[in-house]
């Protein structure tokens, strides 16, 4: 799982399940076919890029791969074709959990690669994890999912931290399947039992002040 000029098994499943997540956001807003496929590609592709430029990596690695571009096209392709399958909510929510574990965990592994510091490292998984469905969400004029009450980065954070100080002890490779289980778990348990951050009103800060 070393970084490869090719894309990963790990970034080819969070690929999928973003884009596909992606295409049926913009088939809800009631986008056209350029919409959709941009919004795919927004959400397949959005992690990886800002990674790639606020690490200063140069020209970022999707836009040089076009396994990428074949997979997105894939995943319009099937959303348009059986729009129906994502009426499943749970679905939905298990493909963004998917996305959200492969993308921060496969973004880790490289980062160990690159011999990043645990801040570095941190910050390229988790933003991996959650850039795409921010930048999603900012397209499709809705208040991105980590900025309200559900945990959602801390999940990627929870596992990927796990990731870092397991690996000497366990291996990578361990290392990374421990992970991807935390991240997946923390988030679903999170949904299935309603577990959320809490959140401040407006009633409860001028309560406060009195």
């Amino acid at each position: 799982m070393s970084p490869i000029a090719n894309l990963s098994v790990l970034e080819i499943i969070g690929v999928v399940s973003f884009a596909l997540l992606g295409a049926h956001t913009a088939v809800q807003r009631r986008m056209d076919l350029f919409g959709i496929t941009i919004l795919a590609f927004t959400a397949a592709c959005g992690g990886g890029v800002l990674r790639d430029v606020v690490m200063d990596r140069g020209i970022p690695v999707f836009f040089s791969n076009y396994q990428t571009v074949l997979i997105v096209m894939l995943s319009v392709a099937a959303v348009v074709a059986v729009p129906q399958l994502f009426r499943v909510q749970w679905l939905l929510i298990v493909l963004d959990a998917v996305g959200l574990s492969f993308f921060a965990v496969d973004a880790g592994i490289k980062a160990i690669y690159l011999h990043y510091n645990f801040m570095q490292f941190l910050f390229a998984a988790v933003i991996t994890g959650i850039g795409g469905g921010i930048l999603r969400d900012l397209l499709a004029q809705r208040v991105p999912v980590i900025f309200r009450h559900d945990i959602y980065a801390l999940a990627a954070i929870a596992g990927c931290s796990f990731l870092w100080f397991a690996r000497g002890a366990i291996g990578l490779g361990p290392a990374a399947y421990a992970s991807l289980v935390i991240i997946l778990a923390v988030r679903l348990v999170s949904v299935y039992f309603n577990v959320n951050l809490p959140m401040i009103k407006i009633g409860d800060i001028r309560k406060g002040g009195r």
